[in-house]
């Protein structure tokens, strides 16, 4: 925030908003400490931030892999050694020959694309072959399990078995499985999760007749994973215990990638409809759909810091203040701040935090054929 705000002081001009100022320096820490935590590899979900320019960047630290879901994330990803994992459920035969082509680890999500798979590799191996699992499997092997919200996505155990025995009899290079619980899930049942990936790779192992070498335990991991009290030095004793030819890994986006990003966006208007000031922003849901927090049953929105285009010296009222983007749409409302804050002004710029994740490459877009957002890369 400190250098947004630094770089908006010796040439305001020159910024372009709406904007988004992402740091490579806090995405490096954010990584080491989750790896640090967990002792384990961390792949990150390109999903949650696909930015070229700052995967570019960030290539000679994020070394243990990454996961795309599209060609187009497959495409973009350049530079380094480390390993690239395609996983969507809806992969098709163009997808999955670009992904075995380029070398790629495949998450498999369902017997079709296993078959497809196969098919391929009778012209070209593919790097390995990873089973995606869906979370019922968990409570198959581990009654202690706690309940995870059902989804569509890898497969149930029986269907797992008839892949594991596809990949034994066309030799092809199983390297494991993979699990995800969803979004937030991680605190809630990872010590289970642990109990469960014994018996799960035990029992791959004995079907599979050779062992395994790969085991992507999910993520689930908040904005602010850091400050919660889970006790990460017994689960890195948990995982201790699982075979040591098992690489374990965990994936992460939001936890990663949520504190490196701010989303600024520049006053234009400050009106006033009765006791209410609204600011309207040339920036706004058509830009970073996830602030306006029309999926939320409450919304809570965010309060933004303010960067007064005049120092702040000709303006000190304090007032509630709501902020809107520049569409037509009524639920374009992007922050709130209450009376304890310096009404803005128009040319003052709002910056909001915590908008690295998802924030931009989850917008709706091109609503209203409105600028796409800027992006600014700070070291």
């Amino acid at each position: 925030m400190e250098q947004i705000k630094s770089m908006l002081e010796q040439n305001p001009a020159e910024i372009s908003t709406p904007c988004y100022f992402y740091s490579v320096s806090q995405l490096q820490q954010n990584f080491q400490a989750l790896k640090a935590a967990l002792g384990t590899q961390v792949i990150l979900s390109v999903k949650a931030n696909s930015n070229t320019d700052l995967l570019i960047r960030a290539s000679h630290f994020l070394t243990d892999g990454v996961e795309v879901a599209s060609i187009k994330e497959l495409q973009n990803i350049v530079g380094g050694d480390r390993a690239r994992y395609v996983n969507n459920p809806s992969a098709d035969k163009t997808f999955l020959r670009a992904a075995v082509s380029g070398k790629a680890r495949v998450i498999v999500d369902s017997l079709v694309q296993l078959e497809i798979v196969a098919e391929l590799a009778k012209k070209r191996p593919p790097a390995g072959i990873i089973l995606r699992l869906n979370p019922v499997v968990l409570k198959q092997f581990n009654d202690d399990h706690p309940k995870v919200r059902p989804d569509q996505f890898g497969m149930d155990w029986d269907s797992a078995c008839i892949a594991i025995d596809i990949c034994k009899a066309n030799n092809l290079p199983l390297l494991g499985f993979h699990l995800f619980k969803g979004s937030y899930s991680f605190e809630k049942s990872a010590m289970a999760t642990v109990d469960s990936a014994k018996g799960i790779i035990a029992e791959m192992e004995r079907r599979f007749g050779q062992p395994l070498s790969f085991a992507n335990l999910g993520g689930g991991f908040g904005e602010q994973w850091q400050e919660s009290k889970f006790d990460f030095a017994a689960y890195r004793e948990k995982l201790a215990q699982l075979p040591q030819h098992i690489t374990l890994a965990h994936e992460s986006g939001r936890g990663l990638m949520a504190s490196i990003g701010h989303f600024a966006v520049r006053v234009r208007y400050v009106k006033q409809i009765e006791n209410q000031y609204y600011a309207i922003c040339d920036g706004g849901i058509a830009q970073n759909f996830l602030l306006a927090k029309t999926e939320n049953t409450l919304r809570k929105l965010k309060t933004p810091a303010l960067w007064q285009a005049q120092g702040g010296q000709e303006n000190e009222q304090k007032a509630a203040c709501t902020f809107v983007g520049s569409s037509c749409s009524k639920d374009d409302v992007i922050g709130k701040q209450s009376d304890e804050f310096v009404l803005p002004q128009p040319g003052d710029i709002c910056i909001f935090d915590y908008c690295g994740a998802y924030n931009a490459s989850y917008t709706v877009a091109p609503f209203l054929q409105l600028p796409q957002a800027t992006t600014y890369i700070v070291e």
